[in-house]
């Protein structure tokens, strides 16, 4: 049994590295980096929901980051012309975020882009298995927060 435990964690180990390598999501080349990508689809998503706009401690807290990192990805997007800010009406001191035209026509190639990697992850595996990944993966991420702490 515990040789066959040794190699469970071997191939976990190895899968969860391929992951890591394949980069599956640097090979959408919008040219952007993926981890701003992902603050433009957050921002996109979060000013559909909202009236009055988007915080970047709103895109922390979505994304699980901290504000400062953020902060830079942000001030980047700005400098590139895909988000602007614009002062809260309500509250002048306050700082809200939107997408420029250029930001929204980059974050809907993004949006694409995922929609048909994913539908072909699920033309490949199938609805069932895809619904089975899902809650694997689920368990995976909760797992992975639970342990956290003991990395401290």
């Amino acid at each position: 049994m515990h040789k066959e435990m040794a190699s469970i964690e071997k191939d976990l180990s190895e899968t969860f590295e391929r992951f890591t390598q394949s980069g599956w999501r640097r090979k959408q080349n919008l040219g952007i980096k993926p981890s701003e990508v992902r603050v433009l689809l957050c921002l996109k998503i979060l000013a559909s929901q909202s009236d009055n706009g988007v915080s970047i401690s709103d895109i922390s807290k979505s994304l699980a980051v901290t504000s400062p990192t953020v902060t830079q990805m942000i001030k980047h997007l700005i400098k590139s012309g895909y988000v602007q800010t614009f002062h809260d009406f309500k509250d002048k001191r306050i700082t809200l975020l939107r997408l420029t035209d250029r930001g929204e026509t980059l974050a809907q190639q993004a949006m694409e882009q995922y929609k048909l990697i994913f539908s072909g992850l699920i033309e490949r595996l199938g609805e069932e298995q895809c619904h089975t990944l899902i809650v694997l993966l689920r368990q995976v991420y909760n797992y992975f927060l639970d342990i956290e702490p003991c990395d401290k």
